[in-house]
């Protein structure tokens, strides 16, 4: 049978032009392996002249996939994280990953390290690789993976106990306040980003690490070709839960530095989740280090009660969602200062002259918006205090939604730095505490 021809770089518009069968497995979209994109892996490939051999699939991305290899040089699992065959996708992050490996600033240990990196030439171009640490799996996942006794049962939601969410808390704000000194913002700071360590698995052999049975049908193209730029199956993403380490030491980091800019270069680029986005990000398209400073105190907010502060999502036309996120911002955190209203080009179908929130809105909607069937969302006091669990304590709440509104400033230049919150009293008890278990242990 003839070969195929190349695939373009874009994807297919329609499923008219799909290549492949679709997949009923959970995995990324086979139509991304073309050139430019994807690099196929299967398992047991060797990487870097046999380096490093591919053993299990711990996750993907927009722009990569993630491998747990063995490095035959060191003698010790890592992970391996693949880009697309783009230049543009990898270029800024192994600038900044590169720039953090030298610095000795406070911190460094909650940010995920880089050992290594090279270059590997596929099928789709040439993809630059990320060598870490291994890590388990994510803060976002981790509440499903852990056993029983460590979850909350006192919740009706599964969550962290408090003493977890407090140093998972601790340990993101140090790994913040590291990136902000080495003149870097991470720029898409939520749970999924923020991960668990796991136990020596020095003695554990590969053969016990991999998941060969865990994969697709079989990718077959349309045509009945045998397609040369993707794989011959899809892994399915398998955490390392099974060895996540919540012991009382345990030890979060920061990870995916692929949304990170230098402060001195922001970025043009929104990855930050819908829901975790400030007034400047939506209104002005500005991002900075003020972000990061937003989105850690919604992450207070979710951790402590398992769900968002803002209840927006990126479904629908873009002036649909931020029309609802501009609302919640009055109903949660109180009316929007007039500087705010000037540079939402929208504000005038909700608010008066005079900055008051109007009950029968005017001007043009969305086809199919009717803003009048939004429910007033309830203030942050009144949501933290419903959803939070019921071993915080008046006084500790008073404090910790103090912290919120403190965070949460329409302004960001009255936002407290990472440095900052660190001095407050109620993180610096989280910290004198971790010192206690150390020295007990």
């Amino acid at each position: 049978m003839s070969r195929p021809p190349t695939p373009p770089a874009d994807p297919p518009a329609s499923r008219a032009q799909w290549r492949f069968h679709a997949l009923s497995a959970p995995t990324e979209w086979i139509e991304d392996y073309r050139p430019g994109k994807y690099h196929p892996v299967h398992f047991r490939d060797n990487l870097k002249s046999s380096r490093y051999r591919i053993i299990r699939k711990l996750g993907y991305g927009s722009f990569s996939t993630v491998w747990l290899a063995k490095d035959h040089m060191r003698n010790q699992y890592v992970t391996v994280k693949i880009l697309i065959a783009d230049p543009d996708a990898s270029k800024h992050e192994l600038a900044i990953l590169q720039v953090l490996s030298r610095s000795s600033a406070q911190g460094k240990s909650h940010v995920m390290n880089m050992l290594d990196f090279f270059e590997h030439k596929g099928p789709n171009g040439v993809h630059r690789c990320l060598v870490f640490e291994l890590m388990g799996p994510s803060v976002a996942s981790a509440s499903e993976d852990l056993l029983d006794d460590v979850v909350d049962a006192s919740s009706e939601q599964q969550r962290f106990p408090i003493w977890m969410v407090k140093r998972i808390l601790h340990h993101t704000l140090l790994g913040i306040e590291f990136l902000h000194a080495n003149g870097i913002a991470h720029g898409d700071l939520q749970q999924g980003n923020l991960l668990f360590p796991v136990k020596d698995l020095s003695t554990v052999g590969e053969e016990e690490l991999s998941r060969n049975d865990e994969i697709s049908e079989p990718v077959r193209r349309l045509d009945g070709r045998t397609d040369l730029w993707a794989p011959k199956y899809l892994a399915l993403d398998q955490p390392l839960s099974q060895y996540i380490d919540a012991s009382p030491g345990f030890n979060i980091k920061i990870s995916d530095l692929g949304g990170a800019f230098f402060l001195s270069d922001p970025s043009n680029k929104l990855v930050t989740p819908v829901a975790l986005r400030s007034p400047e990000l939506i209104f002005e398209k500005k991002i900075n280090k003020d972000q990061d400073i937003w989105s850690f105190g919604c992450l207070i907010f979710e951790l402590f009660t398992s769900r968002h502060l803002f209840l927006v999502t990126d479904m629908g036309r873009e002036e649909e969602v931020n029309d609802d996120h501009f609302l919640q911002f009055n109903d949660v955190l109180g009316p929007l200062p007039g500087t705010l209203l000037a540079k939402y080009p929208r504000a005038h179908i909700y608010y008066n002259e005079k900055g008051e929130k109007v009950k029968n809105y005017i001007g043009e909607l969305p086809e199919g918006f009717d803003p009048s069937t939004i429910e007033p969302s309830p203030s942050l006091e009144q949501a933290f205090d419903k959803e939070k669990p019921v071993d915080i304590d008046d006084e500790e709440g008073y404090i910790i939604k103090g912290i919120l509104r403190c965070i949460l400033d329409y302004d960001p230049a009255k936002r407290p730095s990472a440095s900052e919150l660190l001095k407050h009293p109620w993180f610096s008890a989280i910290a004198s505490e971790e010192e206690t278990n150390v020295r007990n242990e």
